[in-house]
């Protein structure tokens, strides 16, 4: 990848506590839209973890470069090196890539569905008495990933493009009946339900799975993107010791992940 650098250099912490030598550059951050943790390209909100690798660059002399392409190629293209970091992801992602010892955020996926669908997801073999709607290259859990590849074919489950907002496509799906259920993480949809004013048509059906660690990850494929990992890492412990985490946060109307309760207000 050619990209430009800036004419001074400075210092950053690289992992274990030495400092390596490293000349300002242009982040490169790429993901599919997931708001509240990452937005579209040049359209607000950025979303909170593209806000927070934005000012933890700055504070390293970086600066974010930062667009949203589906999700398969995102992961793709970072782990060859042609951009830096992706957001949004966890270790089953890509445990390949580098990840900050801290994590960005916590995930958990639900079921989705009318107000007026009676079905609740009571296991995996609930799922045969609906159409299931899933977004193309997601993973969601093992048993629920298994489901979704052997029915593909059948017309019991319909996978959406991850270009755009998925969730919002997945919303119109459920409106004109052409799918029962959508699965999806329970922030994204919190964050779209509202955006669509359809809060109390669309709700939640049950639970995939717990809680889980999200992050930005970095590739594998340049020691650069070791030392922005532990740079990453640094960077959000000193955000939340400074109080900057949680006003990032307040936008999206959200709480600290590692503290009490609920990730969400």
């Amino acid at each position: 990848m050619s990209r430009s650098l800036g004419l001074r250099c400075l210092f950053v912490v690289a992992g274990l506590g030495f400092a390596t030598a490293s000349c300002a550059e242009a982040i490169t951050i790429r993901a599919d839209a997931w708001l509240p943790y990452n937005g579209q390209t040049d359209k607000p909100p950025a979303g909170y973890m593209i806000e927070l690798a934005e000012k933890i660059a700055r504070a390293n002399g970086h600066t974010v470069n930062y667009a949203t392409m589906p999700w398969e190629d995102a992961i793709k293209e970072v782990r060859k090196g042609t951009y830096d970091c992706v957001v949004g992801a966890s270790h089953d992602d890509a445990d390949d890539f580098m990840f900050p010892d801290a994590s960005w955020g916590k995930s958990q996926n639900a079921f989705f569905g009318m107000a007026e669908n009676p079905w609740r997801y009571t296991g995996i073999e609930s799922l045969e008495l609906v159409r299931l709607a899933s977004i193309k290259d997601y993973t969601y859990s093992d048993e629920l990933d298994a489901y979704i590849e052997a029915h593909r074919e059948d017309g019991k489950v319909i996978v959406i493009n991850s270009i755009g907002r998925a969730a919002i496509s997945a919303v119109s799906q459920l409106v004109s009946k052409k799918v029962d259920v959508f699965v999806e993480n329970v922030m994204v949809m919190k964050q779209t339900l509202n955006t669509m004013q359809m809060s109390d048509r669309v709700i939640n059906l049950g639970t995939v799975n717990e809680l889980n660690d999200v992050y930005i990850a970095c590739t594998p494929a340049h020691p650069r993107g070791k030392q922005y990992a532990a740079m990453f890492s640094d960077g959000i412990v000193k955000l939340r010791a400074s109080g900057e985490l949680q006003t990032i946060l307040d936008t999206y109307g959200l709480k600290d992940w590692e503290g009490p309760g609920s990730i969400e207000r």
